[in-house]
C-alpha cells in the first residue's frame, strides 16, 4: 500500500514561519508592575504620575499587557525580589554598596533624578556639611530617620520609618533630629500638615531607577525599558509626565 502525504498549504507554512520569527506571536507575556504608595504621586493603580509612565511604556509593549498594583514601599520591593511582581517603581540607585550585593537589579537607564532633602528642626538645623563632618563620629551625634528599605543607602546610621508623616511630626516636635526623604513627597506632607518648625537642606540627587529581578528575565526587562524610555524621551512625552513627579531642588523653608 502506498501512503500519500498531503503537503501543508501555503498559509499554514507562512503562519508557522511568523511564529518562529516573532516570539511574542506564540506566547504573550503579561507583566505585573508594583508601584510604591506615595502621597499625591502614586496612590492607586488607576491614577498617578508613575502610573502614567507605566501606561506610556505599556503602550509600546507588544508582548502583552502591564498590570499595575500599589503597595507600601517595602512590600512592593519584596514582591519583585520574591517573584510576585516583575518590576517595582520607584527606587534610587544605591551609591554606597556594590550593585551586585543587592537582592535585585537596578535598571540601566534612570527615569530621571530625585532630590533627597534633610528635614530637621529649625531650632537645631542639620546641613549636608554637618552630616559629612559627623558621619565617622562615635557615637553618631544625630538621630535620623528615612523610609524603610533605604537604610543601606546612607554611609551613616539611620533608623527605618514606616510613615513619613509620623517621622516629619517627630522632627517638627523635636523628638527626632532629622528625616531624609524625597523632596516632593516630603514637601507635600509638610505643607499638608502645616508643620512650621521644619528646616530643609539639600542632601543628594539620586538616579530614579526601576527595580528588576536578577537573572535573564531582569536582563530582558532592562533592555525593554531602555528602549521604551529612549523612545518616549525622543517624543517628549516622558519629560512632560516626569516633570510632574520630580523637579530640581527647590530652596524654600516652611
Amino acid at each position: 500500500m502506498k501512503l500519500t502525504l498531503t503537503p501543508p498549504s501555503l498559509p499554514i507554512l507562512i503562519g508557522a514561519a511568523i511564529c518562529c520569527l516573532i516570539p511574542g506571536a506564540i506566547r504573550a507575556q503579561d507583566l505585573k508592575a508594583s508601584l510604591a504608595y506615595l502621597p499625591k504621586i502614586s496612590e492607586s493603580p488607576d491614577k498617578g504620575a508613575y502610573e502614567d509612565l507605566v501606561k506610556a511604556i505599556g503602550a509600546l509593549y507588544t508582548n502583552g499587557t502591564i498590570q499595575i498594583s500599589v503597595a507600601p514601599m517595602a512590600r512592593s520591593m519584596d514582591d519583585v525580589i520574591s517573584g510576585r511582581a516583575d518590576f517595582h517603581i520607584p527606587m534610587i540607585r544605591n551609591t554606597v554598596v556594590p550593585a551586585d550585593s543587592l537582592p535585585y537589579r537596578c535598571s540601566t537607564t534612570a527615569m530621571g533624578k530625585v532630590v533627597f532633602v534633610i528635614y530637621s528642626n529649625k531650632a537645631k538645623p542639620i546641613t549636608l556639611d554637618m552630616l559629612k563632618a559627623a558621619k565617622d563620629q562615635k557615637p553618631f551625634p544625630y538621630q535620623l530617620e528615612t523610609g524603610r528599605g533605604l537604610e543601606a543607602y546612607f554611609d551613616f546610621p539611620v533608623t527605618p520609618s514606616n510613615a513619613l508623616d509620623q517621622s516629619l511630626k517627630k522632627v517638627d516636635a523635636g523628638r527626632a533630629d532629622g528625616f531624609i526623604w524625597a523632596q516632593e513627597e516630603a514637601d507635600y506632607t509638610v505643607r499638608t500638615l502645616a508643620l512650621k518648625s521644619i528646616h530643609r537642606a539639600f542632601y543628594f540627587a539620586f538616579d530614579d531607577i526601576i527595580v528588576l529581578p536578577k537573572g535573564p528575565k531582569g536582563d530582558q526587562l532592562d533592555a525593554m525599558f531602555t528602549k521604551a524610555i529612549k523612545s518616549l524621551r525622543e517624543s517628549g512625552k516622558w519629560q512632560t509626565v516626569y516633570a510632574t513627579i520630580h523637579t530640581p531642588y527647590s530652596d524654600w523653608q516652611p
